[in-house]
C-alpha cells in the first residue's frame, strides 16, 4: 500500500547545537514513487512562480532569479522566494545556491542542494541542505536547516511543520510533471 507523502516526514531527533551561534534542524522523508533523477530536473525548472508554488500552495507565494543557473551549473545562481513560515507574515528570502561541498552542512546521502539565506551585504545568515537517496519505495530525503541559536521555538516548529508540508507535496506533482517535460 502506498503511504501518504504529506504524513511521512519524521523530524530525525532534537535540535543539534553546531556552535555556540548555531544550531541543526532535522527533518527526515520518505517520498514514495520519486526517484533522485525526477529532484534533479526539479531543482534546474524550478524557474517561476507557477512551479514554486506546487511545493507548498499555501506558503509559496512567487520566486524570481536574480542569477539564474548556467552552463550546467546551479551554485551560484541567486534567487528571491517569498514565502510564509507558519503564522509568520510573507517574507522575501535572497537565496544563494551553493555548491554542496562549500556548505558548512556535511551532505550524507548521495545528492545534495546546498543553499544560504543571504542577509545584509549579502552575508549568509542561515543554510539549507536537502540531501537525498534512492529508496527502493522512492527517494529518502533529508532536509537540514543551520539555524541561529536565538531563532524562537514558534520558528523553529513552524520551520518543521513547514518542511513536512513541502516536501510532502513531492509524491503528489513531480513523477507525472517530470513524465510529462523529459519525454517530450
Amino acid at each position: 500500500m502506498k503511504k501518504d507523502f504529506s504524513q511521512t516526514g519524521v523530524v530525525a531527533g532534537p535540535l543539534k547545537t553546531i556552535d555556540s551561534e548555531t544550531m541543526d534542524l532535522v527533518v527526515e522523508h520518505e517520498l514514495h514513487g520519486g526517484t533522485p533523477e525526477m529532484l534533479g530536473w526539479w531543482w534546474w525548472n524550478m524557474v517561476d512562480s507557477e512551479y514554486y508554488r506546487l511545493l507548498h500552495p499555501k506558503d509559496h507565494i512567487s520566486i524570481e532569479w536574480v542569477i539564474r543557473p548556467s552552463k550546467g551549473q546551479l551554485a551560484g545562481s541567486v534567487f528571491v522566494a517569498e514565502e510564509r513560515i507558519g503564522e509568520i507574515p510573507a517574507t522575501k528570502l535572497r537565496m544563494l545556491v551553493l555548491d554542496p561541498a562549500s556548505s558548512p552542512i556535511t551532505p550524507i546521502y548521495d545528492y545534495a542542494r546546498a543553499s544560504c539565506i543571504l542577509g545584509p551585504a549579502d552575508k549568509p545568515v542561515g543554510w539549507i541542505m536537502h540531501e537525498y537517496r534512492p529508496e527502493p519505495y522512492g527517494i529518502r530525503m533529508r532536509s537540514t536547516f543551520r539555524l541561529s541559536k536565538s531563532s524562537s521555538q514558534q520558528f523553529i516548529d513552524a520551520l518543521r511543520q513547514h518542511n513536512k508540508e513541502e516536501m510532502g507535496q513531492f509524491p503528489k506533482f513531480l513523477p507525472a510533471l517530470y513524465k510529462e517535460n523529459v519525454s517530450k
